[in-house]
């Protein structure tokens, strides 16, 4: 019986990549020790491979990742390169002031599932992800004074209220630094997560912006059987007014991105862990209002339009009239003996009291929980208009144009000097004794 050209004996030198090699495009390879001697002596020396390691073994690498050092040894123009993209992405920002909600109401939809132990953001998702949320919390409170958050996980195919909607960010940061409470396990339900934070804003007035962002991390959501489905829930959020924007670790999912689109919210699938950071801290401005709610797919067509629709109260491009809203500025309280408070029904000192009904509350902003007024502070109020007047961009302006014109070369705001062209260029030699040109190690 002849024997099979390809066959290699059990006791035989060759890999097994030698056989995926024989199906490859490419000039044919010569077996035996022809083959051999014309190849550079052997297997090794025509592939380049390490001989105790097999293909599959190899570490996966990402060279496009790696920072590379320009002919001086230096980072700086690698830096200078993610600079100048941060600076014409910050140029592409729109200048024209368009009606926004002061007053935001945002609940975290937060997926723990399994699917966050995922290695592939070091050490891993979740750790990612909770750094992250930290340093969120305390850049959306500082753009918005007046704004409330609340939190909510999904796990093990249920959602659970991990922080009530509230404004104060140091308890939302004690939660979060709290791990113990957080263990990712199981699936996540998207229904229900949605299904509970409609509920939890229900009570809410209309004159403030509902809104709601998910972290998913998962590629699936396994919601619970019934007659009521997530497209169900996705009609009340449209009717609702609920701006719903979700934030994808994995990939892109047809039902996320259709709850985006329907809700007016923003769907975005991270690349890696700079791109989420950007795209978690796109979600900190307020988002415009729209002129004919509820919110549609058609939203920046009716803005770019100026609001002008054949009817309603956008008709004739004039914008709707403004709502008034009844705020109190609370009377702050002395730090003397322990006294109850009205949100919380515990003994603490000082705090602040209500000017409607005389109720003691913790913190401001806030709403008092005996008769329901906004308490808010006079510097929060007054920082919550930032938005409403952007700055000008920036015009781009050699910095040799500066010095040769006859104009100051100092800054106009800051009167800072502008610096010296040679000190730049020459600034890598200019280090201390006993440093590297580079400036990076002693």
């Amino acid at each position: 019986m002849p024997l099979d050209r390809n066959y290699v004996p059990a006791g035989s030198d060759e890999e097994d990549d030698d056989f995926l090699d024989d199906d490859r495009p490419g000039p044919s390879k010569k077996h035996g020790a022809s083959g051999a001697a014309g190849n550079g002596g052997g297997k090794n020396g025509a592939k380049g491979k390490d001989p105790g390691r097999h293909a599959w073994e190899a570490e996966y690498k990402k060279s496009w990742d790696i920072v590379q050092e320009d002919e001086k040894g230096s980072l700086e123009s690698a830096v200078e390169s993610l600079l100048a993209r941060g600076r014409r992405k910050r140029a592409m920002m729109s200048e024209t002031p368009l009606r926004r909600s002061i007053i935001r109401h945002m609940f975290i939809i937060l997926d723990l599932s399994e699917s966050m132990m995922d290695k592939d953001y070091r050490p891993t998702r979740f750790e990612v992800i909770l750094g992250y949320l930290r340093s969120y919390v305390v850049e959306w409170f500082d753009q918005n004074p007046l704004g409330q958050i609340g939190i909510i996980i999904l796990r093990d195919r249920l959602s659970e209220v991990l922080v009530p909607m509230g404004g104060n960010p140091q308890e939302i940061l004690s939660v979060l630094s709290d791990k113990r409470r957080l263990e990712p396990s199981g699936e996540p339900s998207l229904q229900n997560g949605l299904t509970m934070a409609k509920g939890g804003m229900s009570h809410l007035p209309s004159t403030s912006s509902l809104e709601t962002l998910i972290i998913f991390s998962a590629i699936s959501t396994a919601d619970p059987d019934g007659p009521v489905t997530i497209h169900h829930v996705l009609a009340d959020l449209v009717q609702s007014k609920i701006r719903t924007s979700i934030l994808s670790l994995a990939g892109e999912i047809k039902i996320c991105r259709q709850i985006a689109e329907k809700t007016g919210g923003k769907f975005g699938v991270a690349l890696d862990q700079d791109h989420l950071k950007d795209l978690l801290w796109e979600t900190i401005p307020p988002p415009a209002t729209t002129m004919a709610p509820p919110v549609t797919v058609g939203v920046r067509s009716a803005l770019a339009a100026g609001g002008r629709q054949p009817g309603g109260s956008g008709a004739g491009g004039r914008a709707p009239a403004g709502d008034l809203m009844v705020m109190g500025f609370p009377i702050q309280l002395p730090l003397g003996g322990e006294t109850l408070c009205a949100c919380h029904g515990l003994l603490k000192k000082g705090g602040y009291m209500c000017p409607r009904c005389g109720s003691k509350l913790c913190d401001v902003p806030t709403d008092c929980e005996v008769c329901g007024l906004m308490v808010v502070s006079s510097p929060h109020l007054a920082r919550s208009f930032w938005f409403l007047f952007p700055v000008a961009n920036y015009g781009v302006l050699a910095v040799e144009d500066v010095m040769d014109s006859s104009t100051s070369n100092t800054c106009h705001g800051c009167d800072v000097e502008f610096p010296d062209v040679s000190l730049i260029e020459d600034g890598f030699n200019q280090v201390e004794d006993g440093v590297s040109p580079t400036g990076r190690y002693r």
